[in-house]
């Protein structure tokens, strides 16, 4: 080391530690300068000048590098343990506005040297990647975290509320089926836009007019509500109004079902101890009327099911049915028979069956529906049958316990 260059480090060194005597002991922001200096309103490579009176211009200049690494102080305890509380909170609730400011915090640090402070800057960054909605922050020297392309596409959050929107304003809108998404997308985020009031705005006009009996649909419609809005207290505290109604219902029709079981007749085969149990208001003869109805069925090893039943009596002759169609509310389709048998005495019955996952699917659409028809088609001739109110409340219950019960 030459002897200029010792005079300009030991004039370094007192002159840090004069302007040391001049800062807050507490940590503060790199770059900041101090609070003496600020009140002076001395720049602090001034003060550094004439600390280091006489010196070469070098000198000022490796004293201000110096000096510029001791501004940017540790984090203390408190502040750290702050930071890190502020930074989870925000990760955990996804907000991303309360993580760019506690990330901001961390940033301000600048240059950390302890290892465990650096892992939980690292940490709070990296928590910034997966919540929805976080912006590009221009305050620190890490713009390009969660950040969006610099072509200028939008971020994530209103290409999702976008998405949403066009399909709502769409003119064969399926208002439920779009609120149902919204609830199960977890990636989905809203931040401010005029997108968002709108689409809120259409959902709102869906479920408003929608009856309060329709406790499923209400429910999905607040839930999303709630999801692009959740900071309207209003949109929860009507999800929790249907959660707790539907959860009353369930209980309602769980012990409905139960009384049920126990009220339904049931028939057992005297060899393999195969049953099967119909419901009390359904026909005890085949040969009394037309007629749809479920059936419980348990095989001789405990194995239960359920079975559409279908059936066509008359006295005035054999249509020979080789086939059925079903019409629900304008809908057609036909029903999957794989076998038609026949039976007579003083009248003639023709019947089939279908089970499994397509039973119950036919059941619902039957049970729901306002008007249902079974067309029974012959080999000459047709027959209409338009399901009785009594059938289909039948196969709700039946439905309502297979809910309960099956297996």
């Amino acid at each position: 080391m030459s002897q200029g260059e010792e005079i300009c480090l030991n004039e370094m060194n007192w002159g840090t530690r004069r302007i040391g005597t001049m800062m807050p002991t507490q940590s503060r922001p790199e770059g900041e300068v101090p609070n003496k200096l600020r009140t002076r309103k001395i720049p602090l490579s001034i003060g550094l000048m004439k600390f280091l009176r006489g010196s070469r211009m070098r000198c000022a200049v490796l004293g201000l590098a110096f000096l510029a690494g001791s501004v940017a102080a540790e984090p203390s305890s408190l502040e750290l343990d702050k930071a890190r509380a502020a930074c989870t909170s925000a990760f955990l609730e996804r907000d991303p506005e309360a993580w760019l400011k506690a990330a901001r915090t961390m940033r301000e640090w600048g240059e950390i040297s302890d290892e465990s402070v650096k892992k939980e800057v690292e940490l709070c960054e990296a928590y910034g990647d997966v919540i929805p909605g976080v912006a590009i922050d221009t305050s620190g020297p890490m713009d390009q975290q969660n950040a969006s392309s610099s072509n200028g596409a939008e971020p994530a959050d209103n290409r999702q509320v976008e998405h949403y929107l066009q399909r709502a304003k769409s003119a064969d809108a399926d208002m439920e089926r779009i609120a149902a998404d919204i609830v199960s997308d977890e990636a989905f985020f809203s931040g401010a836009s005029a997108q968002r009031d709108e689409l809120e705005s259409i959902i709102l006009s869906y479920v408003k007019p929608l009856p309060a009996s329709l406790r499923t649909a209400n429910l999905q419609a607040y839930q999303a509500l709630a999801k692009i809005r959740p900071d309207k207290e209003e949109y929860a505290r009507r999800v929790s109004l249907y959660e707790a109604a539907i959860a009353e219902e369930k209980s309602k029709i769980a012990r409905a079902a139960r009384s049920l079981e126990k009220r339904l007749i049931k028939t057992t085969a005297d060899f393999d101890g195969s049953s099967w149990s119909r419901h009390p208001s359904s026909p005890r003869y085949q040969d009394t009327r037309n007629y749809i109805t479920l059936y419980l069925i348990e095989n001789g090893r405990g194995k239960k099911s359920l079975e559409l039943f279908v059936n066509y009596t008359s006295r005035s002759g054999w249509l020979f049915v080789d086939s059925a169609s079903l019409n629900t509310d304008g809908a057609k389709s036909h029903l999957p028979v794989d076998r038609w048998l026949r039976d007579n005495d003083t009248e003639i019955w023709e019947f089939g069956s279908v089970r499994g996952s397509k039973a119950i699917e036919i059941a619902e659409k039957i049970a729901k529906s306002d008007r249902a028809v079974i067309r029974f088609n012959g080999r000459q001739f047709y027959d209409d049958f338009v399901v009785t109110n009594t059938d289909k409340r039948v196969m709700r219950e039946m439905l309502a316990l297979w809910e309960v019960i099956g297996q």
